[in-house]
Order: C-alpha cells, then sequence, then structure tokens
C-alpha cells in the first residue's frame, strides 16, 4: 500500500474506534437473556430406549449431545475399538439426531462452510453432498446416515436435558440426572461422560423493556413457528404472512439467510440492526457427479482431511498450499488468523501486517454494498466499520439485493440495538413499529466453562466445575481435567480453533478415543472385550504445564481485544488485570490449528504422560 493511502488508514480506524464505543456496554454477556416461550419448549420427550432398561445404570459410555459433535465421539470411540456402539448412550434436549441441524429449521438455512469438509464422514459414509453448501435439511438427514451406518439409530434418548451429573469415587461411575419437558425423569449410571453438546446451547435475545406487553406473535428463529408464517423447511412458501408486518431482530449469521425468504413473502418486513454484518460472495453451486467420482476416487485414502487441513491453513495463514482445494471467499481471508492463531501470530508486527490486509477487504465489501443496495442511506447503515474477524463472515448472493425491495424497511439503531417492546411492536429512537410478528435472529447463549452446557457437574471431593473454573482453569488438550475422572469435552477453551468446528470435533474425537483405547490397554493388556473398570484423569502437573503453554501463546489472539462487541470478547466486558489473567486461561492454542494437531499427535506418540490412570 502507497504512502498516499495512509491517511485512509488512519480514517478508517478511527472509525473503527467510534464504532466500537457506540456498541459498549458495561454489562458485557448479562445484556442478553436466554430466550423462553412456547416455541423454546424442549421436543417432545420421545426415548427409543425405555426408561427402566438396565443399560442406563450400568453403561460404559454417556454422550451428552446427538449432534455431529456427539456422534463423531461415538464413532471414534467404536473404531478405536474402546467400546461397542451398543455400550453407548446419546442425551440429546432435540427430538433426533443432528444438535443444532435439528433445531434450525428456520427458511434458507445452508452451512457457511464448504459441504465437502464440514459434512463429517463423507469418505466413511461414501456420501455426495448435493451443493458446495448444502441445506440444513441435508444436514440433518446426514447425521441420520451416520447414527444409522455406526448402529446409533437406536442409542438415543431424545427430548432429555442433563440435569445434574455428580462422580462416585466409590463405584467409580457417573450419576447423570436427565429429565423432558413433560416432567419425565432418568437417572442414568455411566463409567465415562462425553461432554459434545456444544457451546451455543440456548437462544437469547436482549434483555427487553415490556415484553408481556406485546400481543403479536413473537419467536426465535432458531424455534422457526411454520404454523405462524405458513410454509415448511423443504418448501417455505410463508403464504400466511402475505397480510403480515414482520420485524425482525438482527442482521447476522442467521438473519443474512433467513430475511431474503421473508421479505418474498410477508407484505411488509422491517428488520433491526445494531451491528451490520461482513457480507461477502458465497457462489453456491451444485455438486458435479463427475467431479466428485474422480476427485474422492483418485487419491489415497484420507482426502477430506487433506481438503480439511488445506482449508485450515489458508485461514491460519499456515504456508498456504500452492493449490487452493476449497478456493472460496473463507480462503482468501488471512487475517482470520488473529482470532484463531497462526504459526505467525506470535511474531512482532504480525497483527499490524494483516490489519492492512484486512483493511482492503473490508473496503471492498463496503464498496460491494454501495454497488448492490440502491438506497444510499440503507446502503451506508449496511457498511461494516470494524475488522473482518471480529464478526463471523457471512455470505449471501440475494441477502444486499432484499433491501431494495419496496416491502423492506432498515432501521438501524446506530448500535444501541432494541430495548423496549409496546403492545403494538417495537420502540426505539426512530419512533414505533406496529408488528403482527417479532422474529429475533440475535443467537445462541454462549456456553461458559462453569457449566460445560447448562450442566452442573461436581466431581470428586465435592468440587464443582464452577469452582475449578473461578479458582483457575486447567486441562490436559482442552479434553479433560483433573478432579473430574472419565469426563471429557471437546474444548473449546485450551484447544484448537479454526472455522470448520467440524474439523476441530474430529480431531479431539480421535484425541480422546486414543486416550480412552490406550489407556484400557495399560489396565487390562487385551485388545477388546473387556469391561473392567477404570478411571483416567490428567495430574495437575500435567494440566498446568499444558496451561502455561495456552498462557504462553495467548497473545496471538490480541486481534480480538479492540474488536467491537460480540462473542470473541465477551461483549467488549472490561477486566481487571485479575480477571483478565484467569480469562486468559480459557484461551485458545495460539498457534493455530495446525500447530495443535501436531503438538497432541507428538503426545500420543510418547506415550499417555501426565496421565494418572487407576484400576478399579
Amino acid at each position: 500500500m502507497s504512502e498516499d493511502d495512509q491517511p485512509d488508514i488512519y480514517k478508517t480506524r478511527v472509525r473503527y474506534d467510534i464504532e466500537r464505543e457506540k456498541r459498549w456496554r458495561p454489562d458485557g454477556p448479562v445484556q442478553y437473556t436466554e430466550f423462553e416461550s412456547d416455541n423454546s419448549n424442549l421436543a417432545e420427550h420421545h426415548p427409543d430406549i425405555p426408561a427402566n432398561t438396565n443399560c442406563l445404570q450400568n453403561l460404559r459410555v454417556l454422550i451428552v449431545g446427538a449432534g455431529f459433535g456427539g456422534l463423531l465421539f461415538a464413532v471414534r470411540l467404536i473404531q478405536s475399538g474402546f467400546c461397542l456402539g451398543t455400550d453407548i448412550i446419546l442425551v440429546d434436549t432435540a427430538g433426533g439426531f443432528g444438535g443444532t441441524w435439528w433445531w434450525n429449521q428456520y427458511p434458507g438455512l445452508t452451512c457457511d462452510v464448504e459441504s465437502y469438509t464440514y459434512m463429517p464422514l463423507l469418505e466413511e459414509t461414501k456420501y455426495m453432498p448435493s451443493q458446495k453448501y448444502v441445506s440444513g435439511i441435508e444436514l440433518q438427514e446426514h447425521a441420520q446416515r451416520i447414527a444409522e451406518q455406526w448402529d446409533l439409530s437406536s442409542r438415543g434418548i431424545f427430548g432429555m436435558k442433563a440435569d445434574e451429573m455428580i462422580w462416585c469415587d466409590q463405584d467409580g461411575q457417573w450419576t447423570t440426572k436427565v429429565s423432558g419437558a413433560d416432567g419425565v425423569s432418568q437417572t442414568i449410571k455411566s463409567q465415562f461422560v462425553i461432554l459434545a453438546s456444544g457451546l451455543l446451547h440456548y437462544p437469547k435475545i436482549p434483555k427487553l423493556h415490556g415484553i408481556d406487553q406485546y400481543n403479536g406473535k413473537v419467536f426465535h428463529n432458531s424455534r422457526w413457528d411454520y404454523d405462524y408464517t405458513g410454509g415448511s423447511q423443504v418448501d417455505p412458501k410463508m403464504n400466511r404472512l402475505q397480510d403480515k408486518t414482520i420485524g425482525f431482530v438482527g442482521t447476522g449469521a442467521s438473519a443474512i439467510q433467513a430475511i431474503p425468504h421473508l421479505a418474498r413473502w410477508a407484505n411488509k418486513l422491517v428488520i433491526f440492526q445494531r451491528t451490520p454484518s461482513a457480507v461477502d460472495s458465497r457462489n453456491n453451486r451444485p455438486t458435479d457427479p463427475g467431479w466428485w467420482e474422480e476427485y474422492t476416487n483418485s487419491g489415497q485414502p484420507g482426502w477430506q482431511r487433506r481438503r480439511m487441513e488445506n482449508f485450515n491453513a489458508f485461514l491460519s495463514n499456515d504456508s498456504p498450499p500452492q493449490i487452493d482445494l476449497v478456493a472460496d471467499q473463507w480462503t482468501k481471508m488471512p487475517s482470520f488468523s488473529a482470532v484463531i492463531g497462526g504459526p505467525r501470530a506470535l511474531e512482532p508486527g504480525y497483527l499490524a501486517e494483516i490489519s492492512k490486509i484486512d483493511l482492503d477487504r473490508q473496503d471492498l465489501l463496503r464498496r460491494r454494498i454501495t454497488d448492490v443496495v440502491t438506497d444510499e442511506k440503507t446502503a451506508m447503515s449496511l457498511q461494516p466499520w470494524y475488522e473482518g474477524w471480529c464478526k463471523r463472515p457471512c455470505f449471501s448472493d440475494d441477502f444486499l439485493q432484499t433491501f431494495n425491495r419496496s416491502n423492506v424497511t432498515l432501521v438501524d439503531t446506530n448500535g444501541k440495538g432494541i430495548s423496549n417492546l409496546t403492545e403494538k411492536g417495537l420502540l426505539v429512537e426512530q419512533g414505533e413499529f406496529d408488528l403482527d410478528a417479532i422474529i429475533f435472529g440475535t443467537g445462541y447463549t454462549l456456553g461458559g466453562c462453569a457449566d460445560r452446557g447448562s450442566v452442573p457437574l461436581t466431581g470428586r471431593n465435592g468440587i464443582t466445575f464452577q469452582q475449578k473454573c473461578q479458582s483457575g482453569f486447567a486441562t490436559l488438550h482442552g479434553v479433560c481435567t483433573n478432579g473430574f475422572p472419565n469426563l471429557f469435552f471437546p474444548g473449546p477453551y485450551q484447544a484448537g480453533a479454526t472455522a470448520n468446528q467440524v474439523y476441530v470435533l474430529d480431531q479431539l474425537a480421535l484425541h480422546v478415543a486414543h486416550i480412552l483405547s490406550k489407556a484400557k490397554l495399560k489396565v487390562t493388556g487385551e485388545t477388546e472385550g473387556s469391561l473392567v473398570s477404570f478411571t483416567v484423569e490428567p495430574s495437575v502437573e500435567m494440566e498446568e504445564e499444558w496451561t502455561s503453554q495456552i498462557l504462553s501463546r495467548a497473545g496471538a489472539l490480541r486481534g480480538a481485544l479492540n474488536c467491537t462487541p460480540g462473542y470473541w470478547n465477551r461483549e467488549g466486558l472490561k477486566l481487571s488485570e485479575d480477571e483478565a489473567y484467569l480469562a486468559a486461561r480459557f484461551s485458545i492454542w495460539g498457534e493455530g490449528i495446525g500447530s495443535f494437531v501436531k503438538e497432541i499427535e507428538r503426545w500420543r506418540d510418547e506415550g499417555l504422560q501426565g496421565l494418572e490412570i487407576r484400576s478399579l
């Protein structure tokens, strides 16, 4: 970039600072609350396994979560020889396999990472995704496909929430209490527990005055009400909205997919924005069967992992390969390494280097908006004024065009968001908006360390997970922690990260499967068939050593510190020095996902160092 451009860079950064301060609030994450309505009730209780069967009392492995994460852990445990599918139970609040892809059924839902890298176990299932970015329906169907292929279809207990988990040293088991929305409860005793319910659990909305006074329909986009809108996820012809004025709150990752469909059917659509998204092109297209056949059968086994890691390398700016296998807008964003880490992220001057790259990218996206959106004021309001890594990048080929429709209005709250409902609708600075329905596209509650998926945990000697988190969190590789034997979880704290969460989940599932299968061999000397009881947990010294490695790399993630408020920086929450140190212990591996995977694979090659394995 030439010296003549420097004043523009300075002005842009000043604008970033101004926009960030507009959105800063002293209450941080507490400004939100979990969404409660009839539409957010747990699914109807319909377990596939009767409540009083013995298998729930002498279970080998309980997995909390039946989405891609839970399924990957189950499959990798089976493949490792640690257990059989009949030794596993998966519990989920959803009504079937799929996790977030079961709950989310809003119109336009697709994955934002290409399906060839995002959909797990494609090589094993030999499934060809229909498009580069497939629909939520296809993702949910793939979860069911995985369950069927590994004989897990009858191992799910659905519509049930894990309420409490308690470890008992005497019998070496976890006691888990689960309950459903219908009041039915069960107690499950298992030797091992894996918490794979993800971090984004329950839909959230801003704390609002007057929400009980509003007389219209209210729901969150993750609990879409097709009875109200008409249509279905398969065929979203929402003809019941043709005489309705709909308010949609949010312009984030869910909004950019749902809003174009709403605009086609609603009489009027009013969109309320706090912070605009950075929206790049998607360019979705059907999968060419000829290309797929040649690509998946021409090389050595492991094509999907190689493709995943090719994708990761571009995002972490990790010596990007000469060939870009994915070749979408994600892989043109090396600045994303500011929040997921990378091998160069600790180098002096690296943040300044990628900031310049990101400035150019964001400027192109702002110009794209002015080229597409015809109304100048609306186009200016939709422009993102923050570093591109500060919010989940978005990709769409019809979201921006929606604002050229005569029935669509954008209400820009200038960073304030919404706070007041009336009997008729929403009250903001611009005035009161009468609305027949309000749909919240405001994201999810980000689960913290203490609840591990909103499940209270009590480990050895009555110590709770919350107490451990408050006193100084420590793990081994982000998957287990001392004082909580036989409990495993897929990060994200103290583990690696990338934009493709399925890759992370798979690597951690492989890691835990290795730990358990090798620990079993160490205790029994047998390769299979033994059900001997034992416990596994990291030593205090080992988890502190790992935590020190995490802390030594935490500076690589400093790009999030000056971001506009969001989940990367806990909504801009300001911390004291002591609070900042404790928070740093929850960092991810700052050198990037590639480095993290090499590190845990090296540890596996050297044996189970730092693990305490005891036969019972």
